[in-house]
């Protein structure tokens, strides 16, 4: 994929845009060209492109889908939440297991 129109700031900074930052990823990963290559053909500083890939590899997910930093968040949030009722579960299990055993009693199947 050719990289063309890279918009720039007042300053004369350039704005990579994600497609931009996926295609020179693409170049140097799956086409095999060498990062200096890939860092000469753009202007860019090795570190530079690095990093986007280390922002790239935490936002994949199995699928190797990109998910937005905000959605990620929330994500963890109720992965956070999920835990926390998994244990409550577990330690509501626990007790039941107690009580029946200090009673005497059968475990249900599956218990």
């Amino acid at each position: 994929m050719e990289i063309t129109e890279i918009p720039v700031t007042k300053d004369g900074k350039r704005l990579w845009g994600s497609h931009h930052k996926l295609a020179i990823l693409q170049e140097w990963q799956q086409q095999g060209m060498p990062l200096e290559e890939v860092c000469r053909r753009y202007k860019l500083n090795a570190a530079q492109v690095r990093r986007w890939k280390r922002v790239l590899d935490r936002g994949l997910n199995v699928q190797g889908e990109l998910i937005p930093k905000s959605q990620m968040a929330g994500l963890h949030r109720k992965i956070d939440e999920l835990e926390r009722a998994l244990g409550r579960k577990a330690l509501e299990v626990d007790v039941l297991k107690k009580a029946y055993e200090l009673k005497g009693l059968k475990l249900p199947e599956g218990m």
